[in-house]
């Protein structure tokens, strides 16, 4: 099977620095035959400067700039609705980077996996000044697939709930237009877990290809999105509801484990609620504790906590 040019979308908005580097690990790759959409969610007039000085004169990128900011999901929303539905869509995120070869193995996937109509891949972890990192992404995925394979509904589900957001990160995520409108438009009044409660709509149309082979590199910094979302709360608010959404699910309700699995998420996010509150700041504890509760209970979380507390002090003397 001949599988068509690759066309990788990357939401913008801001961080011009990180955005060159996504950029020039997207123009060398070794494969050359790729299309490249950037969904400039608003941006200052510095980055939309180097864009149109960079990216923007290769023939291969088509640039979308907003007037203003819709918010990462419903910037994603409006770019995919502008591609045909045989396109192959990687997304790539302004502050992470593709691997050489990237470009390559999706094709090469595909023509082996010629059913498949989406992919997961592990991936590489960089920090800020993209120094290497322990990759949470490989460690997960080992546990339930040690070499790349198809993964459907029936045992997918279960593991969104036991292991969280399998893809981790938007970076690396691979797939038809046709399947994205299939499963949905990603929420987009949502900041933090649009992405997660996809998979769950998502693998319902079509079991999921987990590659067990890094293209990209997914970085941690001090102004990555995911953190603004914890500090206003929307991290906990969207977690909770992926969790209810999940513990509701046909395919969940004789997995006896299924409270556990919930509360084992959910005392991450109780541990960030007790931190908030021993510093002091007390915006947004009630609703957090309330969503808790309505999730899983506050006492089984609470035991979760416990639970993990050996592993937290054990990470943190090796962090």
């Amino acid at each position: 099977m001949t599988i068509a040019t690759v066309t990788v979308l990357m939401p913008v908005y801001g961080r011009s620095v990180l955005l060159a580097e996504a950029w020039h690990s997207l123009k060398q790759q070794t494969d050359p035959d790729w299309q490249l959409l950037i969904a400039d969610d608003g941006s200052d007039d510095l980055t939309a400067s180097w864009i149109a000085a960079e990216p923007a004169v290769d023939s291969r990128t088509t640039w979308i700039r907003r007037s203003q900011n819709l918010g990462l999901f419903e910037n994603l929303n409006s770019a995919l609705n502008t591609l045909s539905p045989n396109c192959w869509v990687l997304l790539l995120c302004s502050d992470d980077r593709l691997l050489p070869n990237a470009i390559s193995s999706i094709k090469s996937l595909l023509n082996t996996w010629p059913s498949a109509r989406w992919v997961i891949s592990t991936h590489l972890s960089i920090g800020s000044a993209s120094e290497p990192k322990a990759c949470v992404s490989a460690i997960d995925h080992s546990r339930f697939a040690p070499k790349t394979r198809m993964i459907f509904a029936k045992e997918f589900v279960p593991l969104l709930l036991k292991y969280g957001s399998i893809n981790g990160n938007l970076t690396g995520m691979v797939f038809t237009q046709q399947l994205w409108r299939a499963a949905g438009e990603f929420h987009s009044n949502w900041r933090h877990a649009a992405d997660w409660e996809w998979l769950i709509r998502a693998v319902q149309q079509a079991p999921v290809l987990l590659s067990r082979d890094p293209i990209a590199e997914v970085r941690s910094h001090g102004l990555q999105l995911s953190n603004a979302n914890r500090n206003g709360g929307e991290e906990l608010r969207e977690v909770a509801a992926v969790q209810r959404l999940l513990l509701g699910h046909p395919l969940l309700q004789n997995e006896s484990q299924r409270l556990n699995w919930a509360a084992h998420r959910m005392q991450f996010q109780l541990w960030n609620l007790l931190k908030q509150l021993f510093t002091c700041h007390w915006s947004g504890l009630g609703s957090g504790f309330a969503d808790i509760q309505r999730t899983v209970g506050l006492g089984r979380c609470f035991l979760a906590l416990i639970s993990y507390f050996p592993q937290r002090l054990l990470s943190r003397f090796h962090g």
